[in-house]
């Protein structure tokens, strides 16, 4: 019961992350190049539990389990040979069923699957029928048959084993969906919006840092920035124009009448794990873990348009729903499992 509790405070704590996340995708709708958010979550791992007084299975269990290294297959012709790290295969002889832990196995004329000597092997769901289709055998024991999964061998636990138990789960990794946002037009010659993959570089506080929001303006000295007033960084420096009368190619070269300024400084990485989000959607470059990151920029640039962003404001809402629906369930276990210590200390102690 007190697992219980566990396992569902766990979900709770999870789903309100993720209900933060969704909030904060839904406030930034009308952010121009904002990416955005989603959380990844992981189970704790989970705990293998054996019998009272019972001898507690071997070592090599515990690791093939935990490297999720469950089945060694060998598909050198017919039989197959099986293998399996972590219990018994389940075999249905005339005598009952049989239990081993490495078997040879092959399709029937019926099409099932058995043992050299006619034996069924059994699967989660019965016998194993294949259709006729050539069969494959994968890491996990999943039997695919005509590119399909139909079943995966029945497994039993070892001796003295019960089964597994975990903690419930957690926040692993907070997810930053880069995918493209709609372009919209806005005339603003200062406006600029990148199609493809790349992010502009700004200067904010002697630090560079990456956009995808292209809004910007000129200010007093006539340096382009955008609007917190960070200035725009070109592959020779600052960008400073005398007047708003520019006109930038694709390639980010930037021109007053015929006179070219600078080419507007455009990165792209090739792992965008290594960027990690800041406010005001910035992102800050992790350089010690990825050194060599940067690639070449193979985008387009458009000038007087803005990228929107990448969230779907219907999808949200809906993803939302689901998570109160989830949260409110969550809840009634918490009262449920509370309700069922108070009467196991309340009313069970006084027998």
């Amino acid at each position: 019961m007190v697992r219980g509790l566990y396992i569902s405070a766990s979900g709770s704590v999870s789903e309100s992350k993720r209900m933060d996340a969704i909030a904060n995708n839904i406030a930034n709708v009308n952010t121009a190049g904002f990416k955005r958010d989603d959380l990844l979550t992981t189970s704790f791992p989970d705990v293998l539990i054996a019998k009272i007084g019972g001898e507690f299975p071997d070592k090599d269990i515990l690791r093939n389990r935990k490297a999720n290294k469950e089945f060694d297959i060998e598909e050198e012709g017919e039989p197959f040979t099986a293998t399996t790290n972590s219990g018994f295969f389940n075999v249905q002889t005339n005598l009952g069923i049989s239990r081993n832990r490495t078997i040879r196995f092959k399709v029937n004329d019926d099409n099932y699957l058995v043992t050299p000597q006619g034996d069924y092997i059994l699967g989660a769901n019965g016998f194993i029928n294949t259709g006729g289709n050539q069969v494959t055998v994968d890491e996990r024991g999943q039997i695919v048959a005509g590119g399909t999964v139909i079943d995966s061998f029945k497994i039993s636990n070892p001796i003295n084993v019960i089964g597994n138990i975990n903690a419930g789960v957690h926040v692993s990794e907070i997810f930053t969906d880069f995918s493209q946002g709609h372009l919209d037009v806005t005339g603003n010659p200062l406006d600029l919006a990148i199609q493809g993959k790349g992010f502009f570089a700004i200067e904010v506080k002697g630090e560079e840092r990456y956009t995808r929001d292209g809004s910007f303006t000129i200010n007093k000295d006539g340096f382009i920035v955008n609007k917190d007033g960070h200035r725009l960084l070109g592959e020779e420096g600052y960008i400073r124009v005398e007047n708003n009368r520019i006109s930038v190619n694709e390639r980010g070269e930037l021109y007053s009448g015929d006179n070219f300024i600078d080419r507007i400084k455009i990165l792209d990485f090739a792992d965008y794990k290594a960027l990690r989000k800041e406010k005001d959607s910035y992102y800050t470059l992790l350089t010690e873990d990825w050194p060599d990151n940067s690639s070449e920029f193979g985008g387009i640039i458009s000038q007087g348009y803005l990228e929107a962003s990448n969230v779907n404001s219907i999808k949200e809402m809906v993803e939302m729903i689901n998570l109160l629906r989830s949260y409110d369930a969550s809840q009634r276990l918490i009262k449920a499992h509370d309700e069922l210590l108070g009467r196991a200390v309340n009313d069970i102690a006084k027998i």
